[in-house]
């Protein structure tokens, strides 16, 4: 599997000094990732409209996933994953219950800032059918919704922005482009003790080929908006709900066919938002 290189970078961009925290101005907080440990789901799905009609197709994937950290890594443990692909109303499952029990390690980068995958080309992948020509990698799907967290403190209205290089499954063909977001801080709150900052993300991407399987062009729109809760006591994720829209070319052997997706990824950590963990 040909995989893109790594290229993160942040930018603060704007810093509020103070904020009213409860009764009292509130210190600025720090971003790092620490102690990211603990069990969470991860879900995607794709929402596939080709040739400009509705709904022509759709992917999904669930997983169970047990986060462990030492001082420079963190391990991901998949638990219980499946998946599944649906077209002219048929359901197939894809085979991703083979993954449990196996993991992937991501290393933390510039003093815990970002994380990324240690041997992106032995991800844990997902088969998605020959015609597309490369697997899903889990590893991929996980960091590519990770936030880049800042250099500096924030506080209620600090913003930065990053970029770092994306690669995604649209349609029926891998693509590739510079992702750059701006963040948002856009509320701080505590619970059991631990500040919690709440972060809206918004991104933009021009997508074109990647090099596997069928040829991805067309104008390769990528518009996402990401909102996720940081616990800047522990140094946790404690939950990302994102959404994408794309729109591109994917070259089928039938021809040349105009596709968009609506993608959407949800994590969520044990104790975020007192949701049910395990997948049915």
């Amino acid at each position: 599997m040909k995989t893109a290189a790594i290229c993160l970078t942040t930018t603060l961009v704007l810093t509020s000094t103070s904020l009213v925290f409860g009764n009292s101005v509130s210190e600025e907080h720090q971003l790092r990732y620490d102690n990211p440990g603990g069990k969470a789901t991860l879900s995607v799905s794709h929402d596939i409209n080709a040739g400009g009609n509705e709904s022509t197709a759709s992917r999904s994937f669930f997983m169970d996933l047990e986060l462990s950290e030492s001082q420079d890594s963190v391990s991901v443990k998949i638990n219980k994953a499946r998946g599944s692909y649906t077209a002219h109303g048929m359901t197939q499952r894809l085979p991703a219950s083979k993954l449990t029990g196996q993991s992937i390690t991501f290393s933390k980068l510039d003093n815990g800032h970002a994380l990324q995958r240690t041997d992106p080309d032995n991800d844990l992948e997902i088969p998605v059918g020959q015609v597309i020509g490369a697997d899903y990698p889990v590893g991929l799907a996980l960091v590519d919704i990770l936030p880049i967290l800042p250099q500096g403190p924030v506080s209620i209205g600090t913003s930065w922005t990053s970029s770092r290089d994306t690669r995604s499954l649209e349609g029926w063909a891998w693509a590739a482009g510079s992702l750059s977001s701006e963040h948002t801080v856009t509320a701080l709150d505590k619970d059991n003790g631990h500040t919690i900052v709440s972060v809206t993300s918004t991104s933009k991407a021009q997508l074109g080929k990647d090099g596997n399987g069928l040829q991805y062009s067309g104008d390769g729109a990528l518009n996402r908006t990401s909102n996720w809760r940081f616990d800047a006591s522990d140094g946790r994720l404690l939950s990302v709900s994102m959404e994408q829209e794309t729109s591109g070319v994917n070259s089928l052997p039938q021809g040349e066919l105009e596709v968009r997706q609506l993608t959407k990824v949800e994590f969520v950590a044990s104790g975020a938002a007192g949701r049910d963990l395990s997948i049915q």
